[in-house]
């Protein structure tokens, strides 16, 4: 079952942080029931009982009280049965549909949807009434499906929703199963047509009266897009629905939007702290502060007459901000209050939930950072916990009561870590925690992850070396979080799916358990170096998901695929190199690389040795920063210089081949290979492979190997690109003036590519069946007609373009249509192309993926690593088998001549796009552009042919 509680919180509101859930129980229809013998006044008073049922399942239901809403709606079904009204004994089952699901019930919840909507299908000529209900019932149908991993099944399923709906005329309705739609889309890889379900749902709610139903849906919407990763158009729609309340002077519902808005803006701040960490300027961290301030004084207006849930949800949102940002004595009084309100919390899901986050709060944020006066003793952290379990166990609830045992046998798992102490109890309270999961991936692998641990640092205390158990619970850990990873990508703040934080630990922390430290023994046992290859591959892809925040799209073609393994294997002259940088015991870091070869077992190397002989932990100038990581910096810093220094550049190019390449040369790995496949690690992605420097050939690597990146297993087509070459070349070679709409973007930072011009001509000479466009010419429009109307197997942007830290911050610039009226002289009226557009604009008349996408005159926006996944983002959006990029613009000639020699020998058949681009590099370098700067930023990333 692929979908996650986190996501369930979405789509059922399952610690209620929706006011409008996308699924909410139905209420009873008006009675169908024939007449019978019993008096009118009887007859009455027996339907009255199962409406008042159906009225209590609502409101357990509400309160997360699930076991109850169980009850009462199995009570409520009966009498509807024996009622015969299937109408309401449909909502009844739909209803326990729903609650079923919450329990993680499934075949339970299977039973009752499909008997509701068999009632509905066998009843004819369904009323407006009976159409909604039956709208619902697909609603219910439609999570049922998701939640088993049956995404496309869902989609079709709330699509039929959507139909019956507007059969029903009730737009409330469409506006939930368009939002379901989004979920599903997202998790397809759909990014533009989730998008437009969003537009439809804002069409709709622009034609609704002004009303309390229309400030939740405004703030559905903006909580949706919100957990999509489109925090400025969440926040527009919430300050919409804030305004709304605001006029209509509804309460709860305004105090609703603002914990919502608040959470928004903290997702916003969250977002540009991690800029600031990356950038180190001073005005980023400013502005970081400053939003963090914002985002407090909205929390603070909640009025004290707000619901106690809102309240108590704001101030743990508080709560975490001052603890994050060092103001104890607020966060000690925001401590306080919080701990004297959970008392007066109702029974229910809502409660259990916030007792644990504040446990986590103070068990993790504060354990080590906080004053002694804020510390929380383990007692209280205990106790905290223990409610919890004993509110999950009053509800009959074995979600939030694994989570409390989960979260205990953590509490646990920290005091034998600091007291170094036996882990007894940790680990059974886990195992009880895992238990309990009834084989929800969600829960498994969080618990299966912490018994890993657990078992690990047991053995260590041992001093024993057996791990078959640890790599056992990693194993069953990491394939859990596979069939779960798309689904991390929608869930709520408080619980945010942060890949870096939250998962990626994991991958590591198992390949390390595959790789041990010093182990030789593990040379000869080759099931572990193909499961580390697998973990590896599975990671890349997984960080270009979390980069892409939706699923990649699955080709819908007849087109044979293959991995890349199995692509390098049909040249035999193609080595694929893994660099992966792994957590050590020392609180440092040490470096593994893998190396597949031809018809060869996977080889293993690890030049921890060199990089602590040469290092130290003393020496680095940022102590969250490991030592591969800042000598991977330092050397993108000098790349980038005017003048590649041999004091300071070459020595760190010629360090990094020696951990990557040296030892394979030195073994005889190489001598029959004449192309590189990097899949690169963190900080390696952003460093050109091509200027590593081999000190004893005097020769940068490009002068011995070509040399391609690709990002794990993204499958490539089994047959070679095309011989012939029809290419669609565009550019933008004057200044760039923003329009209107769009000067937040940026593009108004850049100058003219007054070398463009050259580059186009360059192609045209070179490839006869070119068609090009320039300036005024180049827009969006014109580019997607010409590639649905011919089969170009090339794209060529040579234009200005950022690869930002998120999709959003990612785009290329077009000329604005506007601008085909504007003299020749003038500076051009430009418009961003995001990321989001990608998926459409490249599309080819028959569908099937271009060869080539080259973006000649982009950069990474602040050199961050994550940055350069945006190249592959580019490349999985566009559907192209290969891109060529640049890590960082080059406004001279070097480019245009480059290009020249690529193109010219692309011509050749016998030559792969890793050569062609090898021979231009080299080129360059022997007429005498000895700095790497000129040359080494264009990478070629994904198929190498």
């Amino acid at each position: 079952m692929a979908l996650t509680t986190a996501l369930l919180t979405v789509l059922l509101g399952l610690y209620g942080w929706n006011s409008v859930s996308f699924l909410t129980p139905a209420t009873a229809a008006v009675s169908t029931a024939p007449p019978s013998q019993p008096s009118e006044t009887q007859q009455l008073l027996a339907q009255s009982v199962p409406q008042q049922l159906l009225q209590q399942g609502r409101e357990h239901y509400t309160a997360q009280q699930f076991t109850e809403a169980v009850n009462t709606w199995s009570q409520a079904e009966r009498y509807f049965a024996n009622q015969n009204d299937p109408l309401n004994q449909a909502i009844a089952l739909s209803n326990l549909a729903l609650a079923h699901h919450q329990l993680n019930q499934w075949p339970e919840a299977e039973t009752a949807i499909t008997t509701s909507l068999q009632l509905l299908q066998s009843t004819p000529e369904l009323s407006f009434q009976g159409l909604r209900i039956y709208g619902q019932a697909l609603n219910t149908q439609g999570s049922l499906y998701l939640a088993q991993g049956q995404t496309k099944q869902a989609l079709k399923t709330w699509e039929q929703a959507t139909e019956i709906y507007t059969q029903a005329d009730y737009p409330e309705g469409i506006i939930k199963s368009l939002i379901n739609q989004t979920f599903a889309l997202r998790s397809l890889g759909f990014f533009l047509e989730s998008q437009n379900r969003l537009d439809q749902v804002e069409a709709l709610l622009a034609e609704q009266v002004d009303s309390p139903l229309k400030i939740a849906l405004k703030r559905s919407l903006g909580e949706t897009q919100r957990l999509i990763g489109d925090l400025k158009a969440s926040r527009k729609s919430l300050e919409a629905s804030l305004d709304l309340a605001n006029t209509l002077q509804v309460p709860t519902e305004l105090a609703k939007t603002q914990l919502s808005l608040g959470k928004t803006l903290q997702a916003s701040a969250q977002q540009q702290e991690t800029l600031a960490r990356r950038t180190k300027q001073e005005d980023d961290t400013n502005k970081a502060r400053d939003q963090y301030e914002q985002v407090l004084d909205i929390y603070q207006t909640i009025p004290s007459t707000a619901p106690l849930i809102i309240q108590l949800r704001a101030q743990l949102n508080q709560l975490d901000i001052l603890l994050h940002q060092g103001k104890w004595i607020d966060a000690q009084s925001v401590k306080s209050s919080l701990i004297a309100d959970l008392e007066k919390l109702q029974l229910g899901r809502p409660s259990a939930f916030i007792h644990m986050r504040l446990a986590r709060l103070l068990m993790d944020t504060c354990a080590t950072a906080c004053p002694a006066e804020l510390q929380s003793s383990k007692q209280e952290i205990y106790d905290l916990l223990a409610t919890a379990r004993n509110q999950a166990q009053a509800l009959n609830d074995p979600i939030a009561e694994s989570y409390s045992l989960g979260y205990l046998g953590h509490l646990y798992e920290q005091e034998g870590n600091i007291k170094k102490q036996t882990y007894g109890d940790a680990q059974r309270f886990t195992e009880a925690a895992l238990t309990l999961t009834r084989h929800q991936p969600n829960l498994a692998y969080q618990w299966e992850w912490q018994l890993g641990r657990i078992e690990q640092k047991q053995q260590q205390q041992k001093q024993q070396k057996n791990q078959g158990n640890v790599l056992k619970y990693y194993s069953d850990a990491f394939q859990h979080v596979q069939e779960v990873r798309k689904d991390l990508l929608y869930v709520e703040s408080d619980i945010q799916f942060n890949f870096r934080d939250q998962i990626e630990p994991l991958y590591r922390e198992y390949i390390s358990l595959l790789l041990p430290k010093e182990d030789s023994s593990v040379k000869s046992d080759p099931a572990q170096l193909i499961q580390a290859q697998k973990v590896i591959d599975d990671l890349r892809v997984a960080e270009l998901a979390s980069f892409l925040a939706c699923g990649l799209i699955e080709p819908d073609d007849n087109i044979q695929r293959a991995t890349i393994q199995q692509v390098a294997e049909t040249d035999k002259k193609t080595a694929i190199i893994y660099p992966i940088i792994l957590p050590d015991t020392s609180d440092t870091d040490r470096l593994e690389v893998l190396l597949q070869l031809p018809d060869q077992t996977i080889k293993r190397y690890y030049p921890s040795q060199s990089i602590s002989a040469n290092s130290s932990k003393a020496s680095s100038t940022n102590t969250n920063v490991s030592i591969t990581q800042e000598k991977l910096e330092q050397f993108r810093k000098e790349l980038e210089q005017p003048y590649f220094s041999t004091t300071r550049g070459e020595p760190l190019a010629a360090q990094i081949y020696d951990w990557l390449i040296r030892p394979a040369e030195d073994q005889g790995w190489l001598k029959s290979i004449d192309t590189l496949v990097f899949v690169l690690d963190g900080a390696f992605r952003n460093v050109p492979m091509a200027a590593l420097y081999d000190q004893q050939m005097d020769k940068f690597l490009i002068e011995k190997y070509a040399i391609s990146v690709t990002f794990g297993d993204l499958q490539l087509p089994v047959t070679s690109p095309e011989n012939s070459l029809r290419v669609l070349a565009a550019g933008l070679s004057k200044d760039p003036s923003p329009s209107s709409d769009t000067s937040e973007s940026g593009e108004d930072f850049f100058g003219p590519l007054v070398y463009v011009q050259n580059e186009i001509e360059s192609i045209n000479k070179n490839i006869k069946d070119t068609l090009s466009f320039l300036d005024q010419a180049f827009t969006p429009g014109d580019v997607q007609d010409k590639m649905s109307s011919a089969a170009y197997n090339i794209v060529h942007l040579a234009t200005h373009g950022e690869f930002g830290f998120t999709r959003d911050e990612t785009f290329l610039l077009a000329a604005d249509p506007d601008s085909s009226t504007q003299s020749a002289d003038q500076a051009i009226k430009v418009k961003p192309i995001d990321l989001n557009s990608f998926d459409t604009l490249l599309k080819t008349r028959n569908q099937t993926p271009i060869d080539l996408l080259v973006l000649s005159a982009c950069e990474t926006a602040t050199g961050d690593n994550r940055e350069v996944l945006g190249i592959a983002g580019l490349a999985v959006q566009s559907g192209a088998r290969s891109t060529l990029a640049s890590l960082w613009s080059i406004h001279d000639l070097s480019t245009s001549q480059l290009m020249d020699t690529f193109y010219s020998e692309l011509l050749n058949p016998e030559i792969s796009a890793a050569k062609a681009l090898q021979t231009a590099q080299v080129k360059l370098i022997r007429e005498g552009y000895l700095n790497p700067s000129r040359w080494a930023p264009y990478i070629l990333v994904g198929d190498w042919r």
